[in-house]
């Protein structure tokens, strides 16, 4: 088990010179990413789509590394969605898009060269196009010539690794994903009260969560600790805490090196029996030898469970219940957090913004660069060189 330096939860200095990525900062300023996006839609000229004008189908591709913002996009649009969202990977575009859809790409920086194909893709095949990347970069530049539509966001720090930047960009990207699917009647989110409650409550979380703010009233230090040591199985309640769950999980992982297990209840605590009866689930025992000196111990890992809770989703308190009654007959730590308020986005801001302080958290107290790319990130430069990306695709 790595130790936590709990002391350095309580250094504000401390943490600043630990977090080498720089994350909390942030983190600190997502509220204002989300006013700079609403800035952005406003300079695009958004319009609200005729019914005619709206395309059968919205393909979304993002950059990689940039979490689950699609699915954040699908899951928090699909109430009211008037048309489907429609996720795609990779550099070559699904046979079946057209000229009746419209193809959405997402760059933190803009020179994504997978995107960049699949602009060329669309426009051969009189597919709409439209864009949410920094002003005058090589997508930016690509969608004007395509006539697409184009969001701006901010450019990324120069220097700063492409995973780096992907990490980031989070907010900026699904915000401007966000108002350019409500423009075509794909929910109900933009710019005005919606984004304004959303970026209240990631300003209203990165105060609670600062570094300044001591261990015992900031929860996502507190989160951070309880977490330290473990195997957190992260499950949401409803798809869009199930979408937060994975962002947290990612972020466990991404950022701090911690492995970390997601899903959406009911169906990943039915998939995940097992591993409850497994060894990480049960309490060790050791009755045989009650007498014995465990001073020189070690605490074995143990599962975590912790449950992001949406109480509009069907069941969401009876789901708890049962994993809390769970818990307590494993005697396994489990932790609950519920985010209130009437707005979904707010309170899947509020959710997200906590998970991505306590990731933080943990990594400076074990030691973790924030600011690495990872061991693998010479996979990224073998997929940018593949002298087939990019290659010309083979639909209609």
């Amino acid at each position: 088990m790595i130790p936590v330096d709990e002391e350095l939860l309580d250094d504000a200095e401390g943490l600043g010179r630990a977090d080498t990525g720089r994350c909390l900062l942030t983190l600190a300023g997502a509220g204002a990413q989300v006013r700079r996006a609403s800035w952005a839609v406003a300079e695009a000229g958004l319009r609200t789509a005729a019914h005619g004008d709206r395309p059968r189908t919205i393909a979304v591709a993002v950059a990689p590394h940039c979490g689950p913002v699609v699915r954040s996009l699908a899951a928090l649009t699909a109430p009211a969605a008037a048309v489907p969202v429609v996720e795609v990977s990779g550099d070559i575009l699904p046979g079946w898009i057209g000229p009746l859809d419209l193809l959405v790409l997402a760059g933190p920086k803009g020179d994504e060269q997978a995107l960049l194909a699949l602009v060329r893709q669309a426009y051969r095949r009189g597919c709409g196009v439209a864009v949410v990347a920094p002003e005058g970069s090589s997508l930016d530049a690509a969608a004007e010539q395509v006539r697409g539509l184009r969001l701006h966001t901010s450019a990324p720090a120069a220097g700063a690794p492409d995973r780096v930047v992907a990490r980031d960009a989070f907010w900026p990207l699904l915000g401007g994903l966000l108002a350019l699917a409500g423009s075509y009647g794909v929910g109900a989110y933009g710019p005005g009260d919606s984004f304004d409650a959303l970026a209240d409550r990631l300003d209203a979380v990165g105060i609670r969560c600062r570094p300044a703010a001591e261990t015992y009233l900031n929860p996502a230090k507190a989160l951070a600790l309880d977490l330290s040591g473990a195997v957190p199985i992260i499950w949401g309640t409803g798809p869009v805490m199930g979408v937060a769950a994975a962002r947290f999980a990612a972020a466990l992982t991404s950022v701090a090196g911690l492995p970390a297990l997601h899903g959406t209840l009911p169906d990943a605590a039915v998939d995940s029996g097992n591993l409850f009866d497994g060894a990480l689930g049960r309490a060790s025992g050791d009755s045989d030898d009650f007498f014995r000196d465990r001073v020189e111990d070690t605490e074995p890992m143990r599962l975590h469970p912790v449950l992001l809770v949406d109480d509009d989703a069907p069941g969401a308190r009876r789901q708890v219940d049962l994993v809390r009654r769970l818990a307590l007959d494993l005697s396994l730590p489990f932790n609950e957090i519920t985010a209130e308020g009437p707005d979904p986005l707010a309170r899947f801001g509020e959710v997200v913004a906590l998970g991505d302080f306590a990731a933080v958290y943990l990594a400076v107290t074990t030691g973790h660069d924030t600011g690495s790319v990872g061991t693998f990130d010479s996979f990224d430069a073998l997929s940018a060189s593949d002298p087939d990306a990019g290659r010309e695709d083979g639909g209609g």
